[in-house]
């Protein structure tokens, strides 16, 4: 009976221990699918703050508080019209409310161009008022997304080289919210805008050669600026609108 028992005991502990890793492995794979990535971020003078919006969570920061002050994320309430976004939460660390408002901003104190100005009314636990800071931000591209990418897919439907004069292609910098490439025939450049899941291709400009398979050109350019958001699998680069998949890129070095 005493080995039963040590034998039983044994394989309770192997099975917590199996569950416990494929917990683990699945959290894992939860986190490397859906990172908790940060795509805002915003800072100030005088006093010198800064905020930082991720998926799951709006971090406030100063110089004597590196580690900064907690806020769960939330979804943004749009403010008067789209160019104007709030965000409002509320913790154990206080209170946070953030506006951020599209139009060019400097911080006074660095040459890196903002886009949007933002002002935030903290209220930290105990205290009996919020105070107000204004600064400057910027929407963060998915680091992801900086890579050459070759297109394998328009509407459902595989590309062969015969399709277009060149393969589309495109180079994404993350960090400068541009992209260049190949649209078939022309030369294709433009900007980028990222938010959590949303990813528009903007402002997207082409040289003017002329060649024989133009259609599909201007088919994959209509694709590509009516993409609003994304996803980054197995070395692809999936991009849908509301009525569906519109193209899929593969990535390479």
């Amino acid at each position: 009976m005493k080995k039963i028992g040590i034998l039983m005991l044994l394989a309770l502990v192997c099975a917590c221990n199996s569950t416990k890793n494929k917990e683990n492995t699945t959290a894992k794979e939860t986190v490397s699918a859906n990172p908790d990535r940060v795509y805002f971020k915003a800072i100030g003078t005088e006093p010198f703050w800064g905020v930082e919006i991720s998926n799951n969570t709006i971090k406030y920061t100063t110089p004597e508080d590196p580690e900064g002050t907690l806020f769960p994320a939330t979804k943004p309430v749009r403010v008067m019209d789209a160019n104007i976004k709030t965000y409002q939460s509320k913790s154990k660390a206080g209170e946070i409310k953030i506006t951020i408002a599209y139009g060019k901003c400097s911080d006074g104190m660095s040459d890196m161009d903002h886009d949007y100005s933002v002002t935030v009314a903290l209220k930290k636990a105990g205290e009996a008022a919020f105070k107000d800071l204004s600064g400057c931000g910027n929407y963060i591209v998915d680091y992801r997304l900086h890579d050459i990418w070759v297109l394998e897919e328009m509407e459902g439907k595989k590309i062969e080289d015969s399709d277009f004069n060149k393969r589309p292609s495109m180079e994404i910098k993350a960090k400068e919210a541009t992209f260049g490439g190949v649209a078939g025939c022309n030369r294709m450049f433009g900007k980028l805008f990222s938010e959590q899941e949303l990813l528009r291709f903007t402002n997207v400009g082409l040289t003017r050669m002329a060649c024989d398979k133009m259609a599909n050109e201007a088919k994959f350019v209509k694709a590509l600026e009516s993409s609003t958001a994304y996803e980054i699998k197995n070395n692809r680069l999936y991009l849908s609108n509301p009525d569906g998949l519109k193209l899929v890129f593969k990535k390479v070095d």
